[in-house]
């Protein structure tokens, strides 16, 4: 089947639609680095036209000032296969994006914020350089950096990252961080196990195999209430110390927020987490 054309940009935007799965048009103009919305309004309304891609918006009076939500079409994924760099089974879930919850949406666009945080966050100095390096879940499916983690049976992040700096030419990472959101519908007792999952991957030393970090990855836990914050900070705090004496120096570091601060502050704000 011949696929209508496209022009690069809008190859972008649907390789955007791959990592982010779910962007407003805010998201992808940022994503993207370009200044005229209107323009991007152009695009998408084509790459809808020929079925590249579905977009959420509802016409009704109080909904209309909501920006449109977009997602993968069919011929968006059709036009992914050719990439023989996607892994299949990460493009079929692609085929349910019209299923997905409110949730599960809302999820996306807040790691999507999460991102374009990181990307602005880049500083600049005549002898040190700092930025930061990421991958979602899409990219460390997929041959990456964070490919080994495909393979963990105890814990799947929604959002890998590294803090990087220039020294005397030298890349260096200067931390790296493994974040999870927990969406508001999840029960009690499965917060309980993905805590408890974190604890026995940090415990077994598998990242110290698997990088050249020098030190553990710090875990980025994001709370959709400070009821949920109170609870998962105490139960960790427990499970911590059954396997680490307080001074010892690999004693893991698992921090805090809630979706709130989050969103108001970004994933960069240092005062947002809380330590267990």
């Amino acid at each position: 089947m011949k696929l209508p054309k496209l022009t690069n940009k809008q190859r972008e935007i649907i390789h955007l639609l791959y990592k982010y799965r779910f962007l407003n048009r805010i998201q992808i103009q940022t994503l993207m680095g370009h200044k005229d919305y209107k323009t991007i309004n152009v695009w998408l309304k084509d790459l809808r036209a020929n079925n590249y891609v579905e977009w959420i918006y509802s016409t009704d009076f109080a909904e209309r000032t909501k920006p449109a939500i977009y997602y993968l079409g069919l011929n968006g994924i059709r036009l992914l296969k050719t990439f023989e760099r996607h892994d299949i089974e990460e493009l079929r879930k692609r085929y349910r994006e019209s299923s997905r919850s409110q949730t599960y949406i809302d999820r996306c666009l807040l790691l999507a914020d999460c991102c374009i945080t990181l990307e602005q966050a880049r500083v600049k100095g005549e002898a040190t350089e700092s930025w930061y390096f990421y991958e979602t879940e899409a990219d460390y499916m997929e041959e990456s950096y964070y490919h080994f983690l495909t393979d963990s049976e105890l814990i799947h992040p929604n959002l890998c990252l590294s803090k990087q700096k220039n020294e005397g030419g030298n890349e260096v990472t200067v931390h790296s961080y493994l974040l999870e959101v927990f969406d508001a519908t999840l029960p009690r007792y499965r917060i309980k196990k993905r805590l408890s999952n974190y604890v026995e991957y940090l415990e077994d030393g598998i990242w110290d195999g698997e990088t050249d970090d020098e030190n553990q990855p710090i875990i980025l836990f994001v709370c959709p209430r400070t009821t949920d914050l109170i609870y998962a900070k105490r139960r960790t705090r427990g499970l911590v110390a059954n396997i680490w004496e307080k001074d010892e120096e690999d004693r893991p570091y698992i921090r805090f927020t809630t979706v709130e601060k989050l969103k108001a502050f970004g994933v960069t704000a240092e005062e947002i987490w809380e330590e267990a």
